[in-house]
């Protein structure tokens, strides 16, 4: 099968990461926010699910410890033993939530090496195969065309972010358009977000998306729109709006998320 175009992937690889870090996001790095006690690298691999310990091991002991000086004796011993003690270890450089900035520096600096990149590069890869797989049998499914940019980019971010579709199939989402008609099932979408209820910044996003998602230009910013929206029913209630602007911010090209603003006109979306 064919790969994704590597401007693609780029793309998908400067999008997905942008959601939860600025700058180079190969050297994002936070910390126990989410309860995953730290979460590094370009697709924002953690402890707490297990994901960065291959990355670290992978490496080397010695990359660790030349990137790390006072703390890559504890961070290896962190992703060589078990996700409990891990996280135990990686919390202590913590201030609640907030890593402290030696760590912090530290972490940026394993991440940047040339064998952390290239390891961070080779899991890009890898999930951008699985994605373009997707949205090529979506696309063929659909109505026997090819993948675009856009639908790559949506299965690249619910790839690395929700796992899969969770029965979400083309002709379901036709159905869903058919049902709803084409000229009102934004509103349809949009009216969910407006009547969100609650003061997070989460909750603001769904509002202000809810009025710049209206009327979307051309037919394929639509069903992505809703595909977003179906595939969100299925997550966890308490989070459906955050998977929403998120997904609909990369159907529609444009959106709030996390608070802030993002434009992928750049990006070709």
């Amino acid at each position: 099968m064919a790969s994704a175009p590597q401007d693609w992937v780029a793309s998908a690889a400067t999008i997905t990461p942008g959601f939860e870090t600025s700058g180079d996001p190969f050297l994002g790095i936070s910390g126990d926010f989410d309860g995953m006690g730290i979460s590094c690298g370009a697709l924002q691999w953690c402890v707490g699910q297990g994901s960065l310990q291959p990355l670290v091991i992978a490496v080397g002991k010695p990359v660790v410890l030349a990137a790390m000086p006072t703390l890559g004796s504890a961070m290896w011993q962190a992703c060589s033993g078990t996700i409990r003690d891990g996280l135990a270890i990686v919390r202590s450089w913590q201030n609640g939530s907030t890593l402290k900035a030696s760590a912090k520096s530290e972490l940026r600096a394993l991440m940047g090496t040339a064998e952390m990149r290239a390891q961070q590069q080779s899991r890009i890869d890898a999930l951008a195969a699985t994605a373009f797989r997707w949205a090529s049998d979506w696309a063929t499914q659909r109505d026997g065309t090819q993948a675009t940019k856009r639908l790559f980019c949506w299965f690249f971010d619910m790839a690395a972010q929700n796992g899969n579709l969770e029965g979400l199939t083309p002709q379901g989402v036709k159905d869903f358009i058919s049902m709803n008609r084409p000229d009102h099932v934004d509103d349809l979408i949009c009216d969910f977000l407006a009547d969100t209820g609650g003061t997070s910044g989460h909750i603001r996003d769904a509002h202000k998306n809810a009025d710049l998602w209206r009327n979307p230009s051309g037919n394929e910013r639509l069903e992505i729109l809703c595909m977003s929206y179906l595939r969100s029913k299925t997550a966890n209630p308490r989070w459906r709006h955050v998977v929403l602007n998120r997904k609909g911010t990369i159907a529609f090209g444009k959106g709030w998320v996390n608070s802030s603003l993002y434009d992928f006109s750049r990006q070709g979306l």
